[in-house]
């Protein structure tokens, strides 16, 4: 999940509370479009990057002869195909209002969209990282029986598994701490031109 471009269109997204009538029904318009657009293209990459992951990992499983490799392989294998279906069936959100709403109807439409996203981010170390790193682990417990059947283990062998780790770690912050936080704060900004709109 890539925080840096959410991080562009978050950056140009605040909802001024001064602003009223058809200009913040055009703002809210305008910000719901370039939002769905954002999380459109970040589901096709997803999509993308988890199926040349199956197609890497599919090629690995047939060369390897170790049964614990093999096994991690399909496991990041079907992680990856689970990761597909899960964006599929839950990335994008609801869906927007009709053109003929009021601007309340569209600003409470995107506030669902945000919330949406927070929900998905907050469960992605269930739904996208847990099936990955447990076949990354299984993978590394299956290298190193096979350095231990051949008396060479040492230091080395820690250092694929720290690094992925530190990795996945990174991941998850970024998803669920900073990119959350930033969410809640449009959130935030939404809602508060929505209770400007209703005081005017």
């Amino acid at each position: 999940m890539n925080g840096r471009n959410l991080e562009e269109l978050w950056k140009s997204q605040i909802v001024d509370t001064g602003t009223k009538g058809e200009q913040m029904r055009r703002i809210v318009l305008e910000k719901t479009a370039t939002f769905d657009r954002m999380i459109r293209l970040r589901n096709e990459t997803e999509i993308l990057a988890a199926l040349l992951v199956v197609a890497a990992f599919s090629y690995f499983a047939w060369l390897q002869r170790n049964g614990l490799e093999r096994a991690g392989s399909i496991v990041i294998i079907a992680g990856a195909l689970w990761i597909v279906y899960y964006i599929l069936r839950h990335g994008a959100g609801p869906e927007d209002p009709s053109p003929d709403q009021t601007i309340s109807s569209y600003q409470r439409a995107l506030v669902r969209k945000y919330e949406h996203q927070i929900r998905l981010l907050r469960k992605v170390k269930f739904w996208y990282l847990a099936p990955l790193y447990i076949g990354l682990l299984t993978g590394s417990v299956g290298i190193l029986r096979e350095h231990a059947k051949q008396g060479t283990v040492g230091w080395a062998d820690a250092i694929l598994p720290l690094l992925y780790t530190l990795v996945f770690a990174g991941v998850w912050w970024l998803n669920e701490v900073y990119s959350v936080r930033k969410l809640q704060r449009w959130r935030a900004q939404v809602l508060a031109g929505a209770e400007g709109e209703t005081q005017c």
